[in-house]
């Protein structure tokens, strides 16, 4: 069966597949600070382990999948990861045990990491790698709204298992409609019907994707934290609820925006400018004891990584027709992500939320320096497909 990239069907099931891989990523604030952390009773260090595990699963399984993403038929393995996922969060909601919950978050996060892996290869083999990856951020931003803006709002009533019971269905969403429309590509070949030769990854997109990692670690620490840090500062639970569903509604912007400048602003200045503004809102969120500044630097940080991520995929998808850059965007979107909520966990409960800010501070700096990088080295360099699969 031959399903092209560009037809409805296939850009619906990369859409979906996007929103489900990456929605672990939103529902941090809720997973780690209102369910594990609350709900559970585990301390942030043993919440930010579980949340860990999850995502460095995925880390694991996408750095296996992403150097060989030529030789897997996506159609078939993205669906079946997203329903291996769906079964691993519903059996999250049947238990409290602390190894079992941890052994689930790996099997679940190795799932997503599959998936998610060969979606970001399709959706970067694209026609416009850059307005569907839009698209599938402002699709996930809405998912977003109704996830931030209703679900703790119905775990009071319904407990903390609810959180891993609506995953399950994204994850089984997803999985439906990539049986349905997940698009088979063919792995390109030189005119005598050999493998193509692949190109060396430059240095400007290894230091791209360590600058994503980056963005991702700061992104992850504070989200996974703002909940407690706004009751720290000693907000009632109201208002930090509606910072909540107040991220999903701004949340709806970026990547719309990010569609409509592809071509009127620079994307190495977007991808330098992304972390020193995540840095002073990580920063003002960690120590302001005043509800105004928290409020607005809480709604505007998730945009931050929604704008960037966007130019930066469009980035790593220009210097990589192979699209083996792009595979790797679990990598490097969860490796930062796995190592957020066990570092913030730890510098928390050593030194308080404060600390939380300057570490902020510190890894967007060298995220910076990163993109900054990126953009002057881009020269890549062609090796034998013989020697790529090796």
């Amino acid at each position: 069966m031959n399903r092209a990239i560009g037809g409805l069907k296939g850009r619906t099931s990369l859409v979906l597949g996007h929103c489900a891989g990456m929605i672990d990523v939103v529902a941090l604030p809720v997973w780690v600070g209102i369910v594990l952390i609350r709900y559970y009773h585990l301390d942030p260090q043993s919440a930010g382990a579980l949340a860990t595990s999850f995502l460095g699963a995925v880390v694991v399984s996408s750095l296996f999948i992403s150097s060989r993403i030529d030789r897997i038929r996506g159609m078939i393995a993205a669906p079946a990861g997203f329903a291996v996922a769906a079964v691993a969060f519903f059996c999250m909601a049947l238990t409290r045990d602390y190894a079992l919950l941890l052994l689930l978050h790996v099997f679940g996060g190795l799932a997503v990491g599959c998936a998610l892996s060969l979606t970001h290869s399709a959706i970067g083999g694209s026609a416009n790698p850059h307005r569907l990856i839009a698209t599938g951020f402002t699709a996930l931003s809405i998912l977003s709204l109704g996830f931030l803006g209703g679900v703790p709002r119905v775990v009071p009533t319904l407990g903390g298992q609810v959180v891993f019971l609506v995953l399950g269905v994204i994850m089984l969403t997803a999985a439906i409609f990539g049986i349905v429309g997940f698009p088979d590509r063919t792995v390109p070949a030189s005119g005598n019907g050999s493998p193509r030769d692949r190109e060396r990854l430059s240095n400007g997109v290894w230091f791209a994707m360590v600058g994503t990692s980056l963005l991702t670690l700061s992104h992850s620490m504070m989200l996974s934290f703002l909940e407690p840090i706004g009751l720290a500062h000693g907000f009632s639970t109201v208002q930090v609820m509606n910072v909540l569903l107040a991220i999903g509604l701004v949340n709806l912007l970026p990547g719309l925006l990010a569609a409509l400048l592809e071509r009127k602003v620079s994307a190495r200045g977007v991808m330098i400018a992304g972390p020193i503004l995540q840095a002073a809102l990580g920063f003002t969120l960690t120590h302001s004891s005043v509800f105004g500044p928290y409020a607005f630097a809480g709604v505007i940080f998730p945009t931050v990584i929604i704008f960037t991520h966007t130019f930066v995929f469009a980035f790593l998808a220009r210097h990589d027709p192979s699209t083996r850059a792009v595979a790797a965007t679990p990598v490097m979107a969860m490796t930062g992500s796995a190592i957020g909520p066990i570092l913030g966990g730890a510098v928390a409960h050593h030194f308080g939320y404060e600390s939380i800010g300057w570490t902020i501070v510190a890894a967007s700096t060298v995220s910076a320096v990163c993109f900054w990088q990126a953009g002057r080295r881009t020269h890549s360099v062609l090796i034998p497909a013989a020697e790529a699969t090796q």
